[in-house]
């Protein structure tokens, strides 16, 4: 079996057994991961690929045969706190979970071991954690205004339907292909702006808690899905596995950076750094194994491709994923131009246009045809933006003082303001699971 590696048996926290240990079954690699004869290809020369990395582009057998391992292992410390929570009934463990959250595990008068366990994990700040670094990066962040969530909506969740098709096995069985696409966003814009708050991923901080609750979300779905005879572990692996945490992480730091720049956004390698030490602390947050962590932007874009090559295995959902994000902005709510319908319809055709210019970036005629979307669209938007976005920037930067002060005001102004044309009158907040989805505990 050409896709089957050996791997050495885990022991509930993810550690090899020792040899004295009775064995367990070798698993087979899923069927979406390449096998190493592929993904240890040459894929860029070593003498370009080297002075960037600093090692080859392509996965080393070793940190392949942990990739493969990867597929298998989900988030041990949240899981068992899901697992307590259905042993003793979601309607008492869920509430003791959000109070220790929001006010402290001091706060329970009995708190249960495993929440003490859980929670020494997470209020405890890794050593390499730097606080001012972290805040750097938020500021930095603050810069990006809009162009972040361009890059995030057109290139890395777009891209990622077709690039990274895997993980729309997931967003099927959570109910992403029929939902609401705007609240969808908006959901995953009040986190990025709740993370990108100052002294937001302070323990107590909006970024802090609301990165838990996704991450018990995720857990949640996870323990669903498993137990789901649709569900098919020899294609997919576990749901929301390592591989996949570690892919979604890297979208929101080193891809969104690299895509920033794209679109003439001048962030220099300190202010890049400061943007990577922010996103290395809230994928520890989210359950990513500190094995995977980015250590720098290029590590990240390293890790990312080897991310990549787990996803071999496309199928229709990758069209019905695009064709929802293609025409959600036909529909989007329009903040002041109520009762003004020929304004309206004009708007709607203007962001359906920019944001298909934003996609073409990335997306070749393979993967347009797979999402559904136009062939003929260029990227006009990001190409005629870009300069004058550069300039502006690059002016405020050297001039520092009130001026770029103003500008990071302004871009933080922008990136709030848009959640209102997701969310629209509805409340701003993170995914509150309903009956039928797979993360539901009522």
């Amino acid at each position: 079996m050409p896709n089957a590696i050996a791997t050495p048996p885990l022991d509930a926290s993810g550690e090899p057994i020792s040899a004295q240990a009775p064995a367990t079954p070798v698993r087979t690699a899923p069927k979406r991961f390449l096998p190493w004869s592929i993904a240890g290809r040459k894929w860029l020369p070593d003498f370009i690929a080297k002075p960037f990395f600093g090692k080859p582009l392509a996965p080393s057998q070793d940190e392949w045969q942990r990739m493969e391992l990867a597929l298998w292992q989900g988030d041990p410390a949240m899981d068992k706190v899901v697992d307590w929570m259905f042993e003793v009934g979601p309607r008492h463990s869920k509430p003791l979970f959000d109070q220790a959250l929001q006010r402290g595990i001091d706060s329970l008068t009995d708190p249960p071991p495993v929440l003490q366990e859980f929670f020494a994990i997470v209020d405890q700040a890794p050593p390499w954690l730097n606080r001012t670094r972290l805040e750097k990066g938020v500021n930095v962040a603050h810069l990006t205004g809009t162009v972040s969530f361009y890059v995030l909506r057109d290139m890395a969740l777009m891209g990622g339907y077709a690039y990274f098709n895997s993980m729309n096995q997931t967003l099927a069985a959570t109910g992403a292909l029929s939902k609401d696409t705007a609240l969808r966003l908006g959901e995953t814009g009040k986190w990025l702006n709740d993370v990108t708050e100052p002294h937001g991923m302070e323990r107590f901080g909006p970024g802090f808690i609301t990165t838990l609750r996704v991450r018990l979300v995720h857990a949640l779905v996870r323990r669903h899905l498993q137990n789901k005879a649709e569900w098919e572990p020899e294609k997919w692996g576990i749901p929301i596995n390592q591989v996949d945490m570690l892919a979604t992480y890297l979208a929101f730091g080193p891809a969104t950076l690299m895509g920033a720049r794209m679109f003439g956004l001048p962030i220099w390698p300190r202010q890049g750094a400061a943007v990577m030490h922010l996103w290395r602390y809230i994928g520890w947050l989210m359950g990513v194994d500190e094995q995977w962590l980015a250590l720098n932007e290029l590590d990240g874009l390293r890790k990312l491709f080897h991310t990549f090559m787990t996803h071999r295995l496309p199928d229709e959902k990758i069209r019905q994923l695009g064709q929802a994000l293609r025409d959600e902005p036909l529909s989007r709510h329009l903040s002041g131009l109520e009762g003004q319908p020929r304004r309206a319809r004009f708007r709607h055709w203007f962001l359906y246009q920019m944001h298909m210019s934003n996609s073409s970036l990335i997306l070749g005629p393979v993967q347009r045809r797979q999402l559904g979307l136009p062939m003929t669209i260029l990227p006009w938007y990001p190409a005629a933006t870009a300069p004058f976005r550069f300039i502006k920037l690059f002016y405020c930067q050297v001039r520092g003082g009130k001026t770029l002060a103003d500008y990071t005001r302004r871009s933080r102004e922008q990136q709030t303001q848009l959640l209102v044309h997701y969310f629209g009158e509805r409340e701003q907040d993170i995914i509150r699971p309903g009956a039928g989805h797979p993360a539901h505990t009522d």
